[in-house]
């Protein structure tokens, strides 16, 4: 996970109460952040941008800079050296990724303030118009959610804050920029009201930022702006990208790509704009509202924007309170402590959270979460901050009440019979993937491809839908991969593969099966058939073979047989199948069906 560096000093100052830097290192543990180490970093000087830029841990030399990208061969001018706390980011928790959000959270565990922070909102006159383009197929980024800030007049240290919360929060919540980008502007350089639509990549063109008098249209930039080259592959297959443009023409951003030169944030900067666009309304919405409640923590006053979209007005952020119930008998039964109704809400206001007993015996409770908290779906997280705010160090250790013994599935207790088996008559392992294409698991072994089976709604890979059926295709893959080797050949794979069940409650079950295959000039029907019967016997089972046309198998050189509660199919392969998989030698195979897998 990324790892980002707090600026020590600065947060024992939104603390409030200094505390030493061992103490502070325990409390950021204790609240779920993982403390990689304190050191010092240095820090030097864009001589483009004049933001700050940190050196990394190690680092000989800093010659680029994270904010406007630009690079030198020399190093950059260097400033000063700060105490850095640096903390892996808990992808869970957007709202610790960043300073503001750390000393709100330690503040209340600390017990120097408690309950739900107040985060006030005003109007900001300000709105956004949604043209319905960016809704096409073509140019797809349909949400949109805006914010007003209020800062002090923005400083070294606050300019790097909003530019690595922003950054981070492309990483945890937005995925990269896929699901959400943000967009941070100087309000004062910009003319409402604001337009999200789309431009034509080839003609329309704005200053991106960090080339400054260079105008480049949205394909060019895309292909030499080195933010567009990182991200073009977000842009790259729509005929129209998106744009904010203001009421004189400015152009603001190509969101998820890049700001124009024309409204960066600098030192001095007393008013921002913040746009947030993506493909997901639930990122969009939780990318927002972290901010800008981080933005406040450091000073900032938060106002509204009216987003008009489709005929709908919508004020944003909304940062209503959501609100979980909770009861003292269950918080006791899933946490195991020593719970009343006093350090149960004690815990949770500690914790920054509101409760309020909803019946007069104070067993059933009303928990409000701040509107940042996107973590808290369901009952068992408001149960996992009252763990936090009771603290893990006050949990008294016990032997557990009841103890059991555990021990292995009986379906692995014959598998591990089964691989001994095999390994003494010379067989290899291997292990396939689950997943494959319809040409290995059906064509490929002459098998037509099913009216309905097992396959993938949303794979990472479009050629990898068909979630295996049967054994064959990986055993027959690792031979292809293996066919230089001296042969003969034996391997087998030993997995679960699924099959379609209507009565199963998901459609379908699993079953645990059994492989192997011998490749050499001595392969055929013979040789499986002597595997399969030395296999049996060592499991206390006695074969019934019955011959079977199998379009996988060479045609009166194959069967099927039942043994007891095992089944399967043995026999030589069809010289189609061998020749289908790149291979050059008969090839002996049997699949047998070992257990259902419950």
């Amino acid at each position: 996970m990324p790892i980002v560096s707090i600026d020590a000093a600065w947060l024992n100052e939104l603390i409030g109460k200094p505390i030493e830097t061992d103490a502070l290192g325990e409390a950021l543990e204790q609240i779920g952040c993982d403390v990689e180490e304190v050191v010092d970093v240095g820090r030097h000087r864009c001589p483009r941008c004049h933001a700050l830029v940190e050196a990394g841990v190690g680092a000989d030399a800093v010659t680029n800079c994270s904010v406007c990208s630009y690079a030198q061969d020399t190093p950059l001018p260097f400033v000063d050296t700060i105490n850095v706390v640096r903390i892996d980011l808990l992808a869970a928790r957007p709202d610790l990724f960043d300073i503001g959000g750390l000393a709100r959270a330690l503040r209340g565990y600390l017990g120097h303030v408690e309950g739900l922070p107040d985060v006030p909102v005003e109007a900001s006159g300000v709105t956004v118009e949604v043209a319905p383009d960016v809704k096409d197929e073509k140019s797809f980024r349909p949400f949109i959610r805006c914010a007003v800030v209020h800062m002090p007049p923005l400083d070294d240290r606050l300019l790097v804050a909003v530019m690595k919360l922003q950054e981070n929060l492309h990483w945890g919540v937005g995925r990269d920029r896929k699901l959400a980008s943000i967009g941070v502007y100087d309000l004062d350089r910009v003319r409402p009201p604001i337009t999200y639509r789309t431009l034509d990549p080839e003609k329309e063109s704005f200053e991106p930022l960090g080339l400054p008098g260079t105008r480049m249209s949205g394909r060019r930039i895309l292909e030499e702006h080195p933010k567009g080259v990182a991200y073009a592959h977000l842009l790259a297959h729509h005929a129209r990208y998106p744009v904010l443009i203001d009421s004189a023409g400015l152009v603001l951003s190509m969101p998820p790509i890049v700001n124009s030169e024309g409204t960066k944030v600098e030192s001095g900067t007393k008013r921002l704009f913040i746009d947030v666009t993506g493909i997901s309304e639930a990122a969009v919405e939780s990318a927002l509202k972290t901010l800008v409640c981080s933005l406040a923590e450091l000073g900032g006053r938060v106002a509204t924007v009216e987003v008009r979209d489709a005929g709908r007005k919508l004020l944003t952020p909304d940062l209503t309170p959501g609100t979980q119930r909770i009861t003292l008998e269950g918080a006791r039964r899933w946490l195991g402590l020593p719970l009343d109704a006093d350090n149960l809400m004690a815990s949770l206001r500690r914790m920054r959270l509101d409760v309020r007993p909803l019946d007069e015996g104070r067993s059933e409770f009303e928990v409000r979460y701040p509107a940042f908290r996107s973590d808290i779906r369901h009952m068992v997280d408001v149960l996992e901050d009252l763990a936090i705010g009771y603290g893990y160090q006050n949990i008294v250790a016990a032997h557990v009440p009841t103890m059991t013994v555990g021990g292995p599935r009986a379906e692995e207790v014959l598998g591990e019979q089964v691989r001994t088996i095999l390994v003494g008559l010379g067989f290899s392992e291997i292990m396939s993937l689950p997943l494959a294409t319809e040409e290995d698991h059906f064509a490929k072994l002459r098998l037509p491809v099913p009216a309905r089976y097992p396959r993938v709604a949303n794979p990472k890979l479009k050629a990898m839908t068909v979630v295996r059926t049967h054994l064959m295709t990986g055993v027959m893959e690792a031979l292809r991969e293996n066919r230089r080797r001296p042969m003969p050949l034996r391997l087998f794979e030993m997995d679960n593969v699924v099959a379609l069940d209507e009565k199963a409650e998901t459609g379908a079950h699993e079953e645990r099966r059994l492989c192997f295959v011998h490749a050499g000039r001595e392969a055929g029907y013979a040789s499986a058939r002597a595997v399969m019967d030395a296999l049996l016997r060592e499991l206390g089972a006695e074969a019934v073979y019955k011959p079977v046309a199998h379009p996988s198998f060479t045609m009166g050189r194959a069967a099927t047989f039942k043994a007891g509660r095992f089944t399967g199919v043995l026999g030589e392969l069809h010289p189609e199948v061998v020749v289908g998989f790149g291979l050059d030698h008969p090839v002996a195979l049997g699949e047998i069906t070992l257990a259902l897998v419950l």
